[in-house]
């Protein structure tokens, strides 16, 4: 038997995880050194790359984009990756926070995590931070909308 993943097959196994249900910490473990050997395999841009078009053409709906940002807030929120502002921004732009408590709490959790790590954000200069008050955040969900048109 072959200990190689599938990138794409994987990938969609852990982001599509129930991010509400209860799993044993046997089950956690699995999960995370399933991530953990996905990213040795195939490095984690390749990895990230991956998730990100999983967001784009599997996260259909406002619960599936709320379960994708759990998973990986879960999986890889301490991770690098290249366009952070984009990243949250897309989030913001595909639900409404305002209407969606669920979301609002994992994207703001989310984006403290991704930002802090790309050195964008210091949460002892800005403890109430909020990706929605966030201007960059803003301009980058306006320059969304716009594509989309």
């Amino acid at each position: 038997m072959s200990d190689t993943l599938d990138l794409q097959k994987t990938s969609e196994y852990i982001l599509s995880q129930d991010a509400t249900r209860d799993y044993t910490d046997e089950e956690i473990i699995e999960l995370e050194e399933t991530v953990n050997k996905l990213i040795t395999q195939y490095t984690w841009p390749k990895v990230y790359e991956t998730w990100i078009e999983y967001l784009h053409t599997k996260c259909k709906t406002d619960a599936d984009v709320v379960n994708f940002a759990q998973n990986y807030f879960d999986y890889a929120r301490d991770r690098h990756i290249p366009d952070p502002i984009h990243f949250i921004a897309y989030l913001h732009y595909r639900v409404n926070t305002l209407e969606n408590d669920d979301a609002m709490q994992i994207f703001d959790s989310l984006a403290i995590s991704v930002l802090e790590n790309a050195g964008l954000l210091d949460m002892m200069q800005n403890p109430l931070y909020t990706a929605e008050r966030d201007p960059r955040i803003q301009a980058e969900i306006g320059i969304i909308k716009a594509q989309e048109q």
